[in-house]
């Protein structure tokens, strides 16, 4: 018999390649009619797809993450909720004071960001910062996990 983490693993990896196989097609779909001419917009029509992509894996985490939190131990629900909340917040501070920092009339003349994959658009330097601020998350998050298990683990 399968255990219950196999099983998750399992339909996890089919969905993901479903999910790719899906958009493999849609995109082939886009591209075909483009290139026939049927397809009027084709801008939009790859905006809406990676947006029901994006939204479709956004909620597949989410999913996986509640049966997943659901499936871990007591010790390990509270590490995890205790490190999101004060590392993911002592990060989100962090980068909060440096977005502060950055508006600052003198500081923000001298700043002078690169293109960001080609991009200069203020969109682009939107997402670099959002990317920036859920990395600060990220690591706070990593240091209050591992001192919250070390602490517990010296007995």
């Amino acid at each position: 018999m399968m255990s219950f983490k196999s099983r998750i693993f399992g339909r996890s990896m089919l969905a993901v390649i479903g999910l790719l196989a899906l958009t493999f097609i849609g995109g082939g779909v886009i591209g075909s009619l483009e290139a026939s001419g049927a397809l009027v917009d084709a801008e939009a029509a790859r905006f809406w797809l990676v947006f029901i992509f994006a939204g479709v894996v956004m909620v597949g985490a989410m999913a996986g993450g509640a049966v997943w939190m659901l499936s871990i131990d007591e010790a390990a629900q509270e590490a995890h909720k205790s490190a999101w909340y004060w590392g993911g917040s002592a990060g989100m501070a962090v980068g909060g004071v440096l977005m502060v920092i950055a508006m600052v009339e003198p500081v923000a003349a001298t700043i002078d960001l690169p293109a960001l994959m080609g991009r200069t658009d203020p969109v682009a330097y939107a997402a670099a910062g959002a990317f920036a601020m859920l990395t600060l998350m990220l690591i706070g998050y990593g240091v209050v996990w591992t001192w919250w298990w070390l602490s517990r683990s010296r007995g």
